[in-house]
């Protein structure tokens, strides 16, 4: 008993054209972030906005707390067009005059204090000297 087989006709190669994936925000910010990190901007660089115009994205980075790097990036080619690196304005950099930290050291401060004088009784001992 012969099987015989078959030989299956080979199938025409179906070409397709390369698909481009549209990018997405965050590969946008990662090619931003990495571009930023390459001309010498390691630590501080944090993302802050990612919006599409006119068919670019634009990516605004705060490097530190006194620069905001704003980074061009095609849609289609994923390149980067333009970037500008700026100094931030008084009113973006914070609302406070005085920092948290130094705020919780002067609570933490006066705290201190009136524990000591309570311990003490320092208060009853300068009302009888006055």
């Amino acid at each position: 008993m012969a099987i015989a087989r078959e030989k299956a006709a080979p199938r025409p190669l179906q070409r397709t054209s390369p698909e481009t994936n549209p990018l997405n925000a965050q590969q946008v910010t990662s090619i931003a972030m990495s571009f930023l990190k390459s001309l010498g901007h390691k630590k501080g660089v944090k993302p802050k906005h990612v919006f599409v115009e006119n068919q670019r994205y634009l990516v605004e980075v705060e490097i530190g707390k006194k620069m905001l790097a704003k980074v061009q990036i095609d849609t289609v080619t994923s390149e980067i067009k333009e970037y500008a690196i700026e100094k931030k304005t008084e009113e973006e950099t914070t609302s406070l005059p005085v920092e948290p930290k130094a705020i919780l050291i002067m609570v933490a401060v006066s705290v201190v204090v009136s524990l000591i004088f309570t311990i003490l009784d320092l208060q009853t001992i300068l009302s009888n000297l006055f």
